[in-house]
């Protein structure tokens, strides 16, 4: 049976769940893609490739018993601080960056990372929803976010920055990003039109904006503090699932196919998750959505079951960059990756 935390978790997060895995399609469809894809398949072809170097990993152990890692965030800069949050126990279990245990947390039902400012972490509840802020790994404040025409199909999604972030994704009502006050009320929304499949995806902020991503398109939706919302399509991404985008877009299929969990930004690049069957490849952009590099595992194979759910991504004060993947499958665990970026990057 289902627990119930386990099952709102996975309502919460249905539609990103629910299209076509790389490992779980059928080969002999059209190969026929898009105009926009084609174009960002000859750009990926002409991009450097570089190896991702796995310092370490962890999966359940007796001090954090990983069942459903959901979400990962690095600590403050000045810190070698690593948080995970399940989203079947409702604990944030807390590493270092050397893989040692450090502590677990009891937040919220559902525990979804949604940034951290300093001293404080802050933890997204969907079921409620709710902002749960905690200083120095202690429970400090919650803020229960007002969204009366929240419903049961509703997807949400926080994030937390200079401001509290909320989106709401709905199939027959505007999704939005709105600012949320510090009485839980939402200020002004901002627009997200479309179907509910093009925005489901989490919520980042990047320096002062904050970005919606989306799991289905290779597009980003950016709210900056005095603008509505720009689109960003993210040139340079290639995926061997792109042909079911076009076939679902044209009425071929009934479901779109999941081409990204999650991306993080760091300094003036972002990062990219692009859903391989059996290893793991992130892509980076520039700010203008330019694919500049893309890494991927040393002697990628294919696996049938392989899911990273979220990935965090820092720069450290020697140049190179600290990434950490939570996977769901082939089995819970914490993955941390170096990566020693070119000159000119």
């Amino acid at each position: 049976m289902i627990s119930h935390r386990f099952g709102v978790a996975a309502a919460a997060a249905l539609i990103l769940l629910t299209g076509c895995l790389p490992y779980s399609c059928r080969r002999e469809e059209s190969t026929e893609l898009m105009p926009s894809d084609s174009l960002s398949r000859e750009l990926a072809a002409g991009v450097a490739v570089d190896t991702l170097e796995l310092d370490w990993s962890r999966s359940a152990s007796s001090d954090a018993a990983l069942v459903h890692p959901r979400t990962v965030r690095f600590g403050d800069r000045h810190t070698d601080t690593l948080y995970v949050s399940d989203a079947e126990t409702g604990i944030v279990y807390v590493f270092d960056t050397s893989g040692s245990f450090q502590s677990a947390i009891e937040t919220a039902e559902i525990p979804y990372l949604a940034g951290v400012r300093a001293d404080t972490l802050a933890v997204f509840d969907p079921s409620g929803p709710a902002m749960h802020l905690l200083v120095d790994g202690r429970p400090a404040e919650m803020i229960s976010i007002q969204d009366t025409g929240r419903s049961s199909a509703s997807l949400v999604y926080g994030a937390f920055g200079r401001d509290i972030y909320y989106k709401r994704v709905d199939e027959n009502e505007d999704s939005f990003v709105a600012r949320v006050r510090r009485d839980g009320t939402l200020g002004q929304r901002h627009r997200l039109p479309g179907p509910v499949w093009r925005h489901a995806g989490l919520l980042r902020t990047w320096g002062d904006s904050v970005i919606s991503l989306s799991g289905f398109r290779p597009v980003i939706d950016i709210v900056t503090e005095d603008a509505e919302v720009d689109t960003l399509a993210l040139r340079g991404f290639d995926s061997p699932m792109l042909r079911r985008t076009r076939a679902f877009l044209v009425g071929d299929i009934h479901e779109p196919p999941l081409i990204t969990s999650s991306a993080a930004p760091s300094g003036d690049y972002l990062f990219v998750l692009n859903m391989r069957a059996g290893w793991l490849q992130i892509d980076a952009f520039d700010r203008s959505g330019l694919l500049v590099r893309r890494l991927t595992e040393r002697e990628p194979a294919y696996r049938k079951a392989f899911f990273p759910q979220d990935l965090d991504v820092r720069r450290r004060g020697d140049g190179r960059y600290e990434m950490a993947v939570v996977l769901t499958q082939p089995e819970p665990e914490l993955r941390y990756y170096v990566w020693q970026p070119p000159a000119d990057f």
